[in-house]
């Protein structure tokens, strides 16, 4: 009999919690003797409070991954909604599973309530803390530091569980003892806070174990003893908790078990059972050091020892990593691509490992347009086996994608485990990477950085190999800016003599022009290269449209423009430049950025003769934009 099959959909491999639930339906596929392929994204969700955008292109890269999934040799899936990069990605899995009538169950996504869910009860747990300092303790005087102050989901669930447990014990509610420490380094604002009180409080509850650790750092610089002077309690039991002294009292959300559960409800959906639509697995408390419950015992030399491996681990890796970069920079043929790859194989402890690369970008390496004959994002029908790590399929053997791998996803003896990866570079789907891991952790922090790194590789060389043999575009690579499509100072050099020469022998006026993009330096820093890369194609695009089709455009610098314009008189390039800025206003108005776009201009014009020369004529128009810009950024601040 076939094996049922799982799919998860997950991001990241260093989010501790959801890696928790990982396991739990790791261990509950191979007992049950499921087969489970795990399709993650090593890039991770921001932090709500931080502001760090994601580019579209990462935004792609990373959801690729999905579009792998068989819909139609997938039993269930098991997805993480909330922590997806792409909104769009969690309602196009949702929507295909119906489509094909497979079970989905979504894990503590508070979000997205349309799909059956694993609800980790924050109330339940969150309470079960307040009440162990109220009935074992005899605590009264409990301060809290929440999460996000609006419109957070697990915030609100954790105060109100706060909050009601105090009041069944007949213990006022004060909005004074009530802090919000975003679930991060805030904690120490709010607890600073608390210590400027004339009455300290006997404990302090804060909604996630990062924000303990930060709030017990801050007691203890201002010599408050835990859990002698003011008790101090947790909430997720993150592994971080047991390097910490005090160990801090805390809950540990039943993610493990809820991975079980979730294996287990879908093998009875598929035989027809409809659960409800939210499944509430309850938390553990947990008892340590921070309220007394459990000795103080002091680190001894195995925790530094434990440190220190750690650190030789982290610089062995480090090693590793520049020197697989070499090995990829060094690398002319396709076929010895990914040698570099082993000893990363024994690092993160994988059983088997394949690389597969896109058919259409591997067997056409050697065209002059592959990047433009793919479109964006594609997943290709067939796929080249490009690694071989405990397998016997030889590199270049092609396949179909929808096998995922070349030589059988099932193995007969036990239930097979796979984790998938993308690869991908600019706007290319390249691949991607299909492993099975000895162990479901996988140091995701470095894997992160290792999948990354080959990613970058791997699609530098392919480009690298297309520039290399696209020789009947090398006249226009060589005089043209690759991002704008404008000329580069090349291609200036090429035509500016002749250009000044015409206007000579013709008697019109030559206009030398001299753009700007406005602030991009702070648009790269606030929003990425990515966005700043918008603004110059932008601003580039709006002088190729405005100014005469005959002028040579140039991009001269990351930001620096320079027009050469035969006009029919000395003010007509006043004009262009306000059609310029009329153009560039107009965008703003459409809000297509959350940053207001700008570009300033200066120029030179005149009849030239024999004596002009386009240095003098290029400097001071390049003087004239510095003192628009600099009128221009005036006006703005008023």
């Amino acid at each position: 009999m076939e094996r049922k099959k799982i799919a998860v959909c997950i991001t990241g491999y260093d989010i501790e919690y959801e890696m928790d639930v990982v396991h739990g339906v790791a261990d509950s596929c191979k007992r049950l003797g499921v087969d489970l392929f795990v399709y993650f994204n090593p890039t991770r969700k921001p932090q709500r409070g931080i502001d760090l955008v994601i580019s579209e292109t990462i935004l792609n890269g990373e959801m690729s991954v999905y579009k792998l999934i068989d819909y139609d040799n997938t039993d269930g899936i098991i997805i993480f909604g909330e922590s997806l990069l792409g909104e769009e990605t969690y309602y196009d899995i949702a929507a295909k599973a119906r489509e094909h009538g497979i079970p989905l169950i979504n894990i503590d996504d508070m979000e997205h309530k349309e799909e059956k869910r694993i609800v980790l009860s924050n109330k339940y747990a969150m309470a079960s803390v307040v009440e162990h300092l109220i009935t074992v303790h005899g605590l009264t005087k409990i301060d809290f530091i929440s999460g996000f102050k609006d419109n957070n989901i697990q915030s609100e669930e954790r105060l109100e569980a706060y909050k009601a447990t105090l009041t069944r014990h007949g213990i006022p509610v004060e909005e004074d003892r009530i802090y919000y420490g975003e679930f991060w380094r805030k904690a120490v604002e709010c607890t600073e806070e608390i210590l400027k009180k004339p009455e300290l409080p006997q404990a302090i509850v804060c909604a996630n174990d990062t924000m303990s650790f930060f709030c017990m750092d801050c007691l203890k610089e201002h010599g408050i003893r835990i859990p002698e002077d003011i008790i101090v309690t947790g909430f997720d039991s993150l592994r971080d908790a047991d390097d910490y002294v005090p160990k801090p009292t805390t809950v540990r959300r039943a993610t493990y078990e809820s991975g079980g559960v979730a294996v287990e409800m879908l093998l009875k959906m598929m035989d027809g059972w409809v659960p409800d639509d939210i499944t509430y697995v309850d938390s553990v408390l947990k008892l340590g050091q921070s309220c007394g419950c459990v000795p103080i015992i002091r680190q001894d030399g195995f925790n530094y020892d434990q440190k220190y491996s750690y650190y030789n681990d982290f610089k062995e890796f480090t090693r590793y990593l520049l020197d697989m970069n070499m090995d990829f920079s060094n690398v002319e043929d396709s076929s010895h691509l990914f040698d570099g790859l082993y000893r990363g194989t024994q690092i993160f402890k994988l059983k088997k490992l394949y690389v597969c690369i896109s058919a259409d970008i591997e067997k056409s390496q050697h065209k002059i347009n592959i990047d433009e004959d793919i479109e964006p994002w594609s997943v290709p029908e067939t796929m080249v086996s490009m690694f071989m790590l405990n397998h016997d399929v030889p590199v270049g053997y092609e396949f179909p994608t929808k096998q995922l791998i070349p030589d059988g996803l099932h193995d007969e003896n036990e239930p097979s485990l796979f984790v998938f990866a993308p690869l991908y570079f600019k706007d290319l789907f390249l691949g991607y990477m299909a492993g099975v891991p000895s162990t479901i952790d996988l140091e995701g922090d470095l894997l992160a950085t290792w999948l990354t790194s080959i990613s970058n590789n791997t699609g530098s060389f392919y480009m690298n190999n297309k520039l290399q043999k696209a020789l009947g575009e090398l006249e226009m690579l060589n005089l043209h800016d690759a991002l704008t499509g404008l000329y580069n100072r090349r291609g200036l050099k090429k035509y500016e003599d002749e250009f000044l020469r015409r206007a000579i022998r013709e008697k019109t006026y030559l206009s030398v022009i001299c753009a700007d993009v406005d602030g991009l330096k702070l648009i790269n820093d606030e929003y990425g290269h990515e966005e700043g890369d918008v603004a110059i194609t932008t601003c580039s695009g709006t002088l190729l449209d405005i100014f005469p089709d005959d002028s040579i455009c140039v991009r001269t610098g990351g930001d620096e423009f320079l027009i050469l314009a035969h006009v029919s008189s000395e003010t007509e390039p006043d004009e262009l430049i306000a059609q310029v800025y009329s153009r560039i206003d107009s965008y703003n108005a459409e809000q297509r950025t959350p940053y207001k776009l700008g570009c300033s201009c200066g120029h030179i014009t005149l009849i030239p003769d024999a004596n002009t020369q386009l240095g003098a004529l290029k400097s001071e128009a390049d003087s004239r934009m510095y003192i628009e810009k600099h009128r221009r950024k005036t006006i703005r601040k008023f």
